[in-house]
């Protein structure tokens, strides 16, 4: 049988990355300039808004370039591993790895000085249990289209 990466499947680009999308192609400089900086205002804009002091605010925002990088780095892990036919495993290890990094970042941003470490918990097992089984159920459902269509 021939190897297969998850990159040389027929899945669209949404399907394999979350909101760091402009990350996962290739991109000029300045789109990607652009794009961390907004990131980082909506996260200062976000901090500013919950109250939060100014060390807390600068933490948040440098959570920012993190939260890019490792997409981005998740992405090629899953690119460079070989897989067979179109693993469905594997695409679920994908999305429900990628939906706790959004997880993460989303936590982080939105905690403020009184969140309890238990509700911190609940958001982050929430956020990613939905956003990971929702990503491979879309996942499923085109791969079930694409090999009914064949």
């Amino acid at each position: 049988m021939a190897e297969r990466s998850i990159a040389a499947l027929k899945y669209p680009a949404s399907f394999f990355h979350g909101p760091a999308r402009f990350f996962m192609r290739t991109t000029s400089t300045a789109t990607a300039w652009l794009v961390s900086i907004t990131l980082m205002a909506g996260v200062a804009a976000t901090s500013w808004y919950l109250g939060d002091q100014a060390a807390v605010t600068v933490a948040k925002i440098a959570i920012v370039p993190l939260y890019l990088l490792a997409t981005k780095g998740l992405r090629a892990y899953f690119q460079n591993s070989s897989l067979e036919d179109a693993d469905p495993k594997a695409v679920a290890r994908f999305q429900f790895s990628d939906a706790a990094l959004l997880a993460a970042f989303v936590v982080i941003v939105a905690a403020h000085a009184n969140s309890a470490a238990s509700r911190m918990v609940m958001d982050f097992v929430w956020i990613a249990a939905l956003t990971g089984g929702t990503l491979t159920a879309a996942a499923w459902l085109r791969q079930k289209r694409q090999n009914n269509a064949k």
